[in-house]
């Protein structure tokens, strides 16, 4: 299996100094600002409500990441259990898109194990794609931390490794990446059977037996509990999948201690000693939004109207920093091909227009310069000096904006969004509820008091 570096005092030594971190090398600066859609009056710090406080609580309790000691712990929990004791099996399809669409085709997958009687799954089974960086997989053990999630068993399904004398009808070979000159190992798992055996006949024996024979088996099954929640019915119909997609939410799946490290760490930061906290904004203005023409009413295509909502709506600053969430080479990308041009089209222009906005934010924050106004994700990953983690920089990057924003005292989003939805959602079940959507008619409060389940995304 691929290996991972050692995490020293000089690989997080950038973080002491996280105004130096951001996605462009730039200074990171934060804003946030919330409202209650109905009641305009500002929601109270983070800090006075009670899940703000418990997620401090759980970044302070959790110990500092020992590599040496997690591998020892992660080989002992990926050791197979006896088939009598846990049903084995093999996840036969990858998974493809951003890093929520996997997310949530990761949560259906689980749901698809357990409905079909697996106990453990052959971790080198699932492979999470760096779709936007190197194009590589990645099993779940390089990027969760699964000594965590095994603790869950059995009411999740367990994680375990391949080993070729138990596992008679699957074979290894392994391919390798050279990271700053040193090779690194990956272990690619298929089945391994006589022409004509069909693995998906269940009068032939196949051991370990397959589940997922189809690509969006689970996509469909996550879509299929996420609308029984909406119509009420999954407490009766589905209680089983229920309980397990809580266990999930609730904060099963953590990153690899690696990265909660960097997560803990830079919360702290944004949040500061005082305990002000700190806000995420997704900023969902990328052009690949803005030419989908599903659920256009409900969209925001600048930047300033979205920062224009939050100054409105709190006049004063709420928070000591904001985080900002986007994908900047998105934007950077669009803006290099119109440069070639000798004219702009409407979206150059737009694209352009949000650039400027951003950099406008990053160098002068919000509130008047009162708040400090940052990016994280992939240059935070880059700075923190773990050769592994820095080449899957874009994937890992996307699991540390993405907890980060569950762990955030404010999070505003768009309901556009999987990202948005699913962080939101994330927060709902762990009773983190100052969360909001920007809308054309302003800020909408998710998760007021009084709702009972978490929000459908339908756009």
């Amino acid at each position: 299996m691929t290996r991972i570096q050692t995490l020293d005092s000089s690989s997080m030594s950038t973080l002491d100094d996280i105004e130096t971190s951001g996605n462009s090398e730039r200074e990171m600066t934060s804003h946030v600002g919330l409202v209650y859609e109905d009641s305009k009056k500002t929601i109270a710090r983070a800090t006075e409500m009670n899940l703000g406080s418990k997620e401090v609580l759980s970044r302070q309790s959790r110990p500092v990441y020992d590599a040496a000691e997690y591998q020892r712990k992660l080989q002992d929990t990926l050791t197979p259990l006896p088939e009598e004791t846990a049903k084995t099996a093999f996840y036969t399809k990858g998974f493809f898109a951003g890093f929520c669409n996997q997310y949530m085709r990761f949560i259906g997958v689980i749901l698809l194990a357990k409905n079909d009687g697996f106990d453990q799954i052959i971790d080198e089974s699932i492979s999470w794609k760096d779709t936007f960086g190197t194009d590589h997989y990645l099993h779940s053990s390089q990027l969760w931390d699964l000594v965590h999630w095994n603790s869950f068993h059995p009411d999740l399904p367990r994680f375990a490794r391949y080993e070729k004398d138990v596992h008679k009808d699957l074979t290894a070979h392994s391919t390798k990446v050279t990271i700053e000159g040193e090779e690194y190992d990956n272990l690619i798992v298929n089945y391994d059977v006589p022409t004509g055996h069909d693995i998906w006949n269940k009068t032939l024996s196949t051991y370990p037996p397959p589940f997922g024979k189809f690509p969006n088996q689970g996509n469909n099954r996550y879509r299929q509990l996420a609308k029984a929640i909406e119509l009420d019915r999954a407490h009766n119909d589905l209680k089983d999948y229920l309980k397990m997609f809580e266990t999930v939410m609730k904060g099963a799946l953590r990153p690899h201690p690696f990265l909660q490290a960097i997560v803990d760490k830079t919360a702290s930061k944004l949040g500061g000693e005082d305990g002000r906290g700190y806000m995420v904004i997704h900023m969902r203005v990328e052009p690949d939004m803005a030419q989908q023409r599903v659920c256009s009413h409900k969209k925001l295509y600048y930047v300033d109207n979205i920062t224009d909502m939050v100054h409105t709506q709190f006049p004063e600053p709420p928070v000591k920093t904001v985080l900002i969430v986007f994908a900047r080479s998105l934007l950077d990308a669009m803006e290099d091909h119109a440069k070639t041009k000798p004219e702009r089209n409407h979206m150059e222009k737009i694209n352009r227009h949000n650039l400027d906005m951003i950099e406008d934010l990053l160098e002068n924050g919000m509130w008047g310069g009162k708040v400090k106004v940052v990016e994280a994700g992939s240059a935070m990953v880059e700075a923190a000096g773990n050769p592994f983690f820095k080449y899957y920089s874009n994937f890992a990057g996307g699991i540390i904006n993405f907890f980060l924003a569950i762990h955030s005292s404010i999070l505003v989003g768009t309901e556009v969004s999987t990202w948005s939805t699913l962080s939101i959602n994330s927060r709902y079940y762990r009773d983190i509820k100052e969360n909001y959507f920007y809308t054309p008619d302003g800020l909408h409060w998710v998760t007021p008091p009084n709702v009972t389940k978490p929000h459908r995304f339908q756009c």
